[in-house]
């Protein structure tokens, strides 16, 4: 699995990154934090030592992804790594993303057992879906192509179709979810949406589709294992991508009744490991 690392001037900072990342990752994560210095009245700062000791924590045959907040944060990270063994340098890679959205796409993707290039791509375009979001970016051609879906698909495509009920409707945890559930299907998947279709192994291309509470989504899988992709989405849908308690009660679990904004009718409906350095 990849590993990741948060480096940060602030502890509670990378701590909170952290804490989210695993919770999103239900703890599959393999990830360390260095953050802040052992100086108790001065305790914002950067460690080079501890950013090495950090990525030597998490590192494996996949690597370490490395994601830095500001300033002295990368310095300290490029003389971390020039302190490890060369075995253990040519693993890492730094990611200039956001640190929150950044480490939550990135520890997905790793989560789910999905290769580095992958990884570092969910890292660098975590911001994308903010910005889509909000109209401050235009999608790529290649981005573009993918989330259209008038080209034909292929003669063994299955298809399975749901009626979102979850509250907040496919919004980070479940999206999660359906990554981790399809990352190791041999062949393709993807989820639609009305004329959209991307891949079910990107949050952040999940998260583009803004599936809300009520909309009807098409689930497509091709390749040798699109009867088992099909299943396997089938059986996660059936418990509402986890979240089938939050359906029940019409509100998601992290967010009180008076306090939410969308809510879905009651009912089914159809439908860390963190090392501190």
């Amino acid at each position: 699995m990849v590993g990741i690392v948060v480096v940060s001037h602030s502890r509670r900072l990378a701590e909170g990154v952290a804490e989210l990342a695993t919770q999103m990752t239900q703890g599959k994560v393999n990830l360390a934090i260095a953050a802040g210095i052992d100086d108790p009245e001065n305790p914002i700062g950067t460690d080079a030592i501890a950013v090495m000791g950090a990525i030597e924590q998490v590192c494996d045959a996949q690597g370490v992804v490395v994601l830095m907040d500001l300033g002295s944060a990368l310095l300290s990270t490029e003389m971390a790594l020039e302190l490890l063994d060369e075995s253990i340098r040519d693993k890492v890679t730094l990611v200039a993303a956001p640190i929150v959205e950044g480490t939550m796409a990135a520890s997905v993707a790793a989560a789910a057992g999905l290769p580095m290039a992958t990884v570092v791509e969910e890292a660098r375009q975590a911001l994308s879906v903010k910005q889509a979001h909000l109209g401050e970016s235009v999608a790529t051609a290649a981005e573009a192509e993918a989330a259209t879906p008038n080209a034909a698909l292929a003669n063994d495509a299955q298809t399975f179709e749901w009626h979102v009920k979850n509250p907040h409707g496919l919004h980070a945890r479940p999206a999660a979810a359906i990554v981790g559930a399809l990352a190791d299907v041999d062949g393709d998947v993807w989820l639609q949406k009305g004329d959209q279709r991307v891949s079910a192994r990107s949050l952040n291309s999940i998260a583009k589709l803004g599936v809300r509470c009520d909309d009807d989504i098409t689930f497509v899988a091709t390749g040798a294992q699109a009867a088992n992709a099909v299943e396997r989405f089938r059986q996660l849908a059936q418990t509402h991508f986890g979240e089938a308690d939050a359906v029940a009660r019409g509100v998601t679990a992290d967010v009180q009744p008076e306090t939410s904004t969308t809510r879905c009718p009651r009912g089914g409906g159809r439908g860390e490991r963190i090392e501190r350095q």
